[in-house]
């Protein structure tokens, strides 16, 4: 079995929509249309495989990237809020302040 590679198959496309005579602009649009779709089928692709092994993994559907990171970030945060009223200047802050 002879397997072709994107760029071969897109040309050979090309040349079969339009023949070898057309107007050499409209091959290239038609050939970077091609190009356009091998792209979204493979982003498509790859969306389905990290979902797949989203469900897979117990992952909960919906829940982002982004979402965990703002979580973490809040954590940390309130971590060092929490502890930034153990140091020496703090408490010298307040007193003063009284």
């Amino acid at each position: 079995m002879n397997t072709l590679s994107t760029a071969q198959t897109i040309q050979e496309l090309t040349a079969a929509t339009y023949g070898e005579l057309s107007d050499v602009r409209q091959q290239y649009i038609f050939s970077q249309a091609l190009y356009a779709l091998v792209r979204l089928a493979k982003l498509e692709q790859m969306m389905e495989v990290k979902q797949n092994v989203g469900r897979a993994s117990g992952v909960a559907p919906g829940a982002s990237s982004r979402r965990q990171t703002k979580a973490i970030l809040r954590r940390i945060g309130m971590r060092c809020n929490n502890r930034q009223g153990q140091f020496e200047f703090d408490k010298k802050d307040s007193a003063s302040s009284d």
